[in-house]
């Protein structure tokens, strides 16, 4: 028990540091000084760079294009003055941590470089970020859509959810065709390109297309009349499907098919596809959950089925539930990095832990550009593995 609980404290340390990594990544790794002082200019490169994105600050004037040859009164750099992706070519083809460099008085380069001259060390900062953010996000996405169908198919099952037939099949066949509507005719006609405008066209076009459905059915005698929703039914040949298929076959098909690759392309496609596992906990432990003695004195003191939902059942059964996030956060890392190790679906010039590992290949004596990676990832499937362990 002792050695469980050594071992948890240490995954969760390991993974809180690996946030604050990904999260100050500029701040550790970076080709710009933190801090800098130019023609007596005192200026925050960095943490300026996020301002301006977000329009807060102005550009510096005049622009500094190459921080490695601008001369300053003085400057702070990150501990790692290094961009992820930036070359260093007096120091290309493959320098090993322990081999001579040419860095002048800038630091060396302490985990190598590869063969562009890229450093290691960045890299690994930088795909620090990637790790969490897709890790994070499909886990996010597969939450999302799993707790709302997990949750109903198990507490309500195949008759505790009754209404008119027009209400089921509007709102099930109108929402599909509605979805279906705003993905073919009113993203292209509206030119839509951000993301989240894109998600929120779509659930608009879900529920209108299941609402004016519905009300047209109720003209008609026989969807007036009141039937169980079979949602669990529904729910099990869902999860079917999506197990029956290949995922990394289906996963590679969808992001080989894409144009343009894109980080939050990947998450979306992980979140989705692995949903079910998130699904399949929350229901089995629902089933166990609505016939205790607690859900029962809840409804017969007058309670709605939905607040018992909410405020009773769900509730209890979150622990389960975190310990499958646990195991789906190391799964979706592990999946992107196997991917970058493909080459598909991510950018090429973002780098990711994967991506350290496929140049690797071309020069299986550069043992550096295989092991520091591979622990790293190594360590960080293992913490997210114990972390989900039970007692």
């Amino acid at each position: 028990m002792r050695k469980k609980g050594w071992l948890r404290r240490a995954s969760i340390a390991w993974l809180l540091g690996l946030l604050l990594v990904a999260t100050f990544a500029d701040f550790l790794a970076n080709d710009r000084p933190l801090i800098a002082k130019v023609d007596g200019e005192t200026r925050f490169p960095v943490l300026h760079e996020y301002g301006t994105a977000l329009g807060l600050a102005r550009p510096y004037q005049p622009i500094v294009r190459n921080w490695k040859k601008t001369e300053t009164d003085w400057a702070l750099w990150p501990l790692v003055p290094y961009a992820a992706g930036a070359t260093d070519l007096k120091n290309a083809n493959f320098k090993s941590p322990f081999d001579a460099q040419e860095t002048g008085p800038r630091a060396r380069h302490y985990l190598g470089t590869d063969k562009l001259g890229r450093d290691v060390l960045a890299g690994l900062v930088a795909g620090s970020r990637v790790a969490i953010f897709v890790g994070v996000g499909s886990l996010l996405i597969s939450l999302l859509i799993g707790i709302p169908l997990g949750g109903v198919a198990g507490f309500f099952g195949n008759d505790g959810l009754r209404g008119t037939r027009a209400r089921w099949w509007g709102r099930s066949i109108g929402g599909i065709l509605g979805l279906l509507y705003a993905s073919v005719s009113l993203l292209p006609f509206f030119r839509v390109e951000n993301l989240g405008l894109t998600v929120l066209l779509l659930i608009l076009g879900f529920l209108l297309g299941g609402w004016l459905l519905s009300l047209l059915l109720r003209l008609i005698p026989f969807f007036r009349k009141p039937t169980n929703f079979p949602a669990d039914s529904i729910f099990l040949q869902m999860v079917e499907l999506f197990v029956n298929i290949p995922g990394l076959v289906l996963l590679i098909a969808l992001l080989a098919a894409i144009n343009q690759p894109s980080l939050w392309v990947i998450v979306i496609v992980i979140g989705v596809l692995r949903w079910p596992h998130i699904a399949r906990h929350l229901r089995a432990e629902l089933l166990r959950i609505r016939n205790l003695p607690y859900i029962e004195a809840a409804r017969v003191s007058g309670l709605g089925q939905w607040r018992i939902l909410f405020y009773h059942a769900l509730p209890n059964a979150l622990g389960p539930l975190l310990i499958v996030s646990c195991f789906g956060l190391g799964g979706a890392i592990l999946l992107e990095a196997f991917l970058s190790f493909l080459g598909i679906g991510v950018p090429t010039d973002e780098v990711t832990w994967g991506s350290l590992l496929r140049a690797s290949r071309s020069r299986p004596d550069a043992w550096w550009l295989a092991v520091f990676p591979g622990l790293l990832l190594t360590f960080t499937v293992l913490a997210a593995k114990a972390l989900g362990e039970q007692d």
